[in-house]
């Protein structure tokens, strides 16, 4: 594609992502190109990136512009952030690419003034003061695997990979996993074919070891999806014991199982929370694990999906809250006497985290916190980088996701 071609593909995908408010924008950019096999992977490699700088930036944009259109967001991003001139833009608005700017557009164009890229709606800004955590979260998040120690080791994997010619690295936290060097399409690799790796940010790998899960046990994945933190606690199993998959919507848990499959993963039942009612009435006091990924804001995740910033409503985060709270007390039922229960979300906002915790041990008072630091020493072997008893991974400390983990323990019947 030409420079003018691709930013007519930048242009049409931001508008549709703007105008599928229901729709992540990964998902709209996929049927974009599904329906555009013309488009060569380098110039979806360089559409995709334009587009996601342009929605990393869009309240900042949206304040600089006096009104908002796609193309005026392209446009302003190209001027204010990729310092091309509004001459460089005319250019690039020919047969190939964009239709001319008119009279309206390049005045105000013209009349753009510096601006503010890591602005907030207004509303969050009182929950998001720290203003390098801001700043972090509008970057682009570190491309991380997770090395499915079922099939190989982490080092084997990396030896591999640094032979092929790849540009990676361990993780510097997380014992089972690799960092590329930039962003790489792995769907036809060998490893991604035969299930030996997975995508997955180190922060969540973390969480899943932190579940402690061990060969043997009765595990129940709550709010399993698709299945990425489950296949990191089949691995921690080594495919011995008895591992759920649970959830309320149904093609969510088919993805699963065929990521399951191809990872090599025998000993797991998967469970439709709605239709298998009766089952789960059963279940209660039976798991040694209980993970709750709780449905949350996602502000942990800006990096990689930009548009939820654009989405989110004070409303929005009221109605989160009183969910996760809601699940938490399904969830907690199934944990046997001894057992764990684990709430983990990959939000940066203390209501959907700490609040939580507190709500949650106030409300039930048969679970007692467990210290984050006493578990990593068990099962990770190293030195806990969190002092509290709970950890929240920042991407401005941390390198990670913004992510969230507290464990908590049913006590002994008799206290």
């Amino acid at each position: 594609m030409t420079p003018a071609g691709q930013l007519h593909s930048v242009i049409e995908l931001v508008e549709a992502i703007l105008s599928a408010q229901q729709k992540p924008a990964d998902v709209v950019m996929q049927s974009y190109f599904r329906n555009r096999r013309y488009i060569g992977s380098s110039d979806r490699r360089s559409v995709g990136d334009a587009v996601y700088s342009v929605l990393r930036c869009y309240q900042g944009l949206q304040l600089a512009l006096p009104i908002t259109s796609a193309r005026l967001l392209v446009f302003a991003h190209c001027i204010l952030d990729q310092q091309q001139s509004l001459n460089d833009v005319q250019e690039l608005c020919n047969g190939y690419g964009p239709t001319p700017l008119s009279h309206d557009e390049q005045q105000i164009l013209s009349d753009l003034k510096s601006y503010d890229p890591f602005a907030l709606p207004k509303w969050l800004e009182t929950q998001l003061e720290d203003k390098e955590l801001v700043k972090s979260l509008h970057g682009q998040a570190p491309f991380d695997i997770r090395v499915n120690m079922l099939k190989s080791s982490r080092d084997e994997i990396l030896r591999s990979l640094q032979v092929e010619g790849f540009d990676v690295s361990p993780t510097p936290i997380s014992p089972v996993g690799i960092r590329f060097g930039k962003r790489t399409p792995l769907n036809t690799h060998e490893f991604w074919e035969n299930g030996t790796l997975e995508v997955q940010d180190e922060a969540s790998q973390i969480a899943g070891l932190l579940c402690d899960a061990k060969p043997g046990m009765q595990i129940l994945d709550y709010c399993a999806g698709a299945g990425g933190k489950s296949l990191n606690l089949a691995a921690s199993m080594q495919n011995k014991g008895n591992l759920i998959l649970s959830d309320i919507h149904p093609h969510r848990l088919q993805r699963a199982k065929e990521r399951l499959r191809r990872a090599g993963v025998t000993t797991y039942q998967l469970k439709d929370i709605q239709k298998d009612n009766s089952w789960f009435k059963r279940q209660h006091n039976r798991f040694d694990r209980v993970l709750v990924d709780a449905p949350c804001t996602g502000t942990g995740t800006w990096r990689r999906n930009p548009d939820l910033k654009n989405r989110l409503t004070p409303i929005d985060v009221e109605e989160l809250i009183q969910l996760q709270q809601k699940i938490l007390s399904q969830a907690q039922q199934f944990v046997k006497v001894g057992g764990r229960l684990i709430y983990v979300t990959c939000s940066v906002l203390d209501a959907e985290n700490n609040q939580q915790v507190a709500w949650f041990l106030n409300n039930h008072p048969e679970f007692e916190a467990v210290s984050v630091s006493n578990v990593w020493k068990t099962t990770l072997g190293t030195t806990c980088p969190f002092t509290t008893a709970t950890a929240q991974f920042m991407p401005n400390i941390h390198g990670t996701d913004g992510f969230f983990i507290s464990i908590f323990e049913r006590k002994n019947k008799e206290t």
